[in-house]
């Protein structure tokens, strides 16, 4: 009784594999790039609301600096934001966040200095929104919106209806 496996079993097996992982490959992109965007909208949306609960504990005016301007759109995840107590970039760091797990995404906001602020006894942000999508798909884009009043930080999908990533439509 032979043990073991032939050489031209072992070749079929190996060609079936690769066959198989041709097919699979391009879906486990899809759904890396479905993970990541939940993820930034997670951990994006869960610093901003940090920041808006620090404000109120330490009863005093908190700072969102944003490291590229404006015009800017990010693609690389080369970008941070940094929570700090003072207006000034040398202020003392409370949190920070960066992009760096991010690199496929692209990331803009609509702050033209910069900076984000977060009121003192309310934690009320200064208006603006974030707005995030993979490099390659614009049309999946999710957005962070601050509102003053009421202080809210919202997660939604910027479209006029439906649901992405388990966010639902902005209007």
């Amino acid at each position: 009784m032979n043990r073991g496996f032939t050489l031209l079993e072992l070749l079929i097996t190996i060609t079936v594999l690769a066959i198989l992982l041709s097919v699979a490959a391009p879906n486990f992109n899809i759904v890396n790039n479905s993970v990541k965007m939940q993820r930034l909208a997670t951990e994006l949306n869960g610093f901003l609301i940090q920041a808006k609960s620090e404000a109120v504990l330490r009863n005093s005016d908190l700072w969102v600096h944003i490291s590229f301007p404006k015009t800017e759109e990010n693609k690389t995840g080369s970008w941070n934001l940094a929570l700090r107590d003072s207006d000034n970039i040398a202020g003392n760091l409370i949190a920070y966040m960066d992009g760096n797990d991010f690199n496929k995404i692209t990331l803009k906001h609509n702050y033209d200095s910069q900076k984000i602020n977060f009121e003192d006894i309310r934690g009320r942000p200064a208006r603006g929104t974030f707005i995030f999508y993979p490099n390659n798909d614009m049309t999946k884009k999710l957005k962070i919106i601050l509102s003053n009043p009421p202080g809210r930080i919202k997660v939604c999908y910027d479209n006029t209806s439906g649901e992405l990533y388990g966010y639902n439509s902005c209007s």
